[in-house]
């Protein structure tokens, strides 16, 4: 019997400390819910809203002030006649192939040249990165100085008697759009040098001395041993300059807002003056959402190949 009661008193005390638990829990839950409530509704009001509304919004007409009007795929099928959206693409594109070319190329040289340097590496890389921390705004101020054929560089050399090394700069469509990429590559540089640089640390140098011993080339190293250890950075990187090309915006917008006649023109600088000065922000979100269509092309590509080829990225 004195068994027995001691068994209730044991499960008693139990389902006591059982119900305290979870009414402490319970009271966890509803402070950190107090916590993230100030936050959650402004991404509510901020992101989520904005989002759903811009899945709504390309299908209407609206200037943003008046009242959506539903017309359908009008706005899209005007988008697809529309011959600046295609030369705002083909920009998207051109920087695109610029930014995964050159100045990957060339970051991938200087980070090499630097893991070679045993004094002083710490200087050169903050010499590198110190372009990257200055604001868009600045650096497209500076850069639209320079090319300013009535103050910058070019008022200088032809002072100087110096006129036939006038860079045109902004000034001829033909070049306005690679006077842009120099500026924004100035600009963004140092970033992938410094994530280079970091992720060359990190390689196994056992394997380039194993490569040695056999016999290998600097060349077969570089290729064989070297670059398939780089291939997680340079992917990541890869794919962030994609998707930071298609959405290529604060540098185009600070030079020449698009300008001369369209040259410059990207599609987030086209939709941003149709819904700003042109008043169209009906057929901007459409522009808009024909942008996140190309993004997520490129997300689902990028996750098919890396499945295809076993990539651990």
């Amino acid at each position: 019997m004195q068994t027995i009661n001691t068994n209730l008193k044991t499960s008693s005390s139990v389902i006591i400390d059982s119900n305290v638990h979870k009414k402490q829990n319970r009271k966890r839950n509803w402070v950190g819910w107090f916590f993230i409530l100030p936050g959650l509704l402004v991404h509510i009001l901020a992101v989520t809203i904005p989002a759903v509304m811009s899945l709504y919004l390309p299908f209407t007409e609206w200037n943003g002030l008046n009242t959506p009007k539903f017309i359908g795929i009008a706005n899209f099928i005007e988008a697809f006649q529309d011959s600046v959206v295609f030369t705002a693409l083909f920009n998207n594109i051109k920087w695109t192939l610029f930014w995964i070319t050159i100045p990957l190329i060339f970051a991938f040289l200087v980070a090499y040249l630097l893991r070679k340097v045993n004094k002083g590496q710490t200087l050169y890389q903050a010499t590198y990165f110190s372009t990257s921390i200055i604001t868009v705004t600045v650096a497209g101020q500076i850069w639209f100085w320079i090319y300013n054929p009535f103050s910058g560089i070019n008022f200088y050399l032809d002072k100087a008697g110096l006129g036939f090394l006038e860079v045109p700069g902004l000034t001829i469509p033909a070049i306005a759009l690679f006077s842009v990429l120099f500026a924004d590559m100035w600009k963004g540089f140092g970033t992938n040098v410094i994530w280079l640089l970091a992720a060359m640390t990190q390689t196994d140098k056992s394997l380039e001395e194993a490569a040695k011993i056999e016999g290998a080339n600097r060349y077969q190293i570089l290729r064989h041993v070297f670059l398939p250890q780089l291939r997680p950075t340079l992917t990541v990187i890869t794919l962030l300059t994609i998707l930071g090309s298609f959405g290529a915006f604060e540098m185009v917008y600070v030079m020449t807002a698009g300008g001369p006649a369209h040259s410059t023109e990207t599609l987030s600088t086209y939709y941003y003056s149709l819904s700003t000065t042109g008043r169209r922000a009906g057929y901007a979100s459409a522009v808009a959402l024909f942008q996140t269509f190309i993004a997520i092309f490129i997300i689902i590509a990028f996750a098919y190949i890396r499945k295809k080829k076993g990539w651990d990225v």
